[in-house]
């Protein structure tokens, strides 16, 4: 299979993945479980398949060409430098822009079909090692001149259904063990804090007001000593 030395999932890698998946499925709906209600009607339901579609088709498309069992350092340094680079371009559109707060009403006016297709392609492209799904997204949401607060929301929005695909396609191939299970509380409990607290610094990140370059700097010094190891 194509890229095989480079990536494999086995079963055991499967089983974590779907743990943390679950945490972090529970954290998105309910840190935005009250502007999820708000906006949930048809035309929202059709932004969210126009996101999907190319995610969906995108992810399994990834999947079949590539095995992530032995993932190169190379290939993760490329998309993290990418990642950052993405990031960058994000933080030069946004930062300094005064923002409202989240409303259904500019989401609206800011999200047309074409950006949730293209909000999808780059959803469905973050299956790619070392590339961030939220980062991703919301740095393409930003680039397409839509403001921070619509960006953080749609994009975590539609990561439920991918999530939740995730969760599925790894549930009959992972290895759950009755045994386990108290570890694999512990596992979705921290994922879900995690997520919870990742939400609440990307709110401030995504408002205008917080410089996002220093995370690009990271991302590409991080890049950089992968090149080396």
């Amino acid at each position: 299979m194509l890229f095989q030395k480079y990536f494999s999932l086995n079963s055991g890698t499967l089983t974590l993945n779907l743990i943390l998946h679950v945490g972090t499925l529970l954290a998105v709906i309910i840190y935005f479980y009250k502007d999820l209600l708000k906006v949930i009607d048809v035309r929202f339901i059709k932004l969210g398949i126009v996101s999907s579609v190319p995610t969906a088709i995108i992810g399994l498309i990834i999947k079949k060409v590539f095995d992530f069992d032995n993932v190169s350092l190379i290939v993760v340094a490329v998309f993290f430098a990418i990642s950052g680079i993405a990031i960058f371009l994000a933080h030069r559109k946004m930062y300094g822009r005064t923002y409202k707060p989240f409303s259904v009403e500019s989401m609206y006016s800011e999200i047309t079909y074409k950006y949730a297709f293209l909000i999808g392609v780059a959803q469905g492209l973050a299956a790619l090692p070392g590339l961030s799904r939220s980062g991703s997204t919301i740095a393409v949401a930003v680039l397409c001149s839509i403001s921070g607060p619509s960006a953080l929301f749609y994009s975590f929005a539609i990561s439920i259904p991918a999530i939740a695909g995730a969760v599925l396609l790894e549930a009959k191939d992972a290895n759950i063990n009755p045994e386990h299970m108290i570890n694999y509380g512990v596992g979705a409990l921290t994922s879900f804090v995690v997520g919870m607290f990742a939400l609440v610094v990307m709110k401030y990140l995504f408002s205008g007001r917080a410089r996002l370059d220093f995370f690009s700097y990271y991302l590409w010094a991080l890049a950089a000593v992968l090149c080396f190891l």
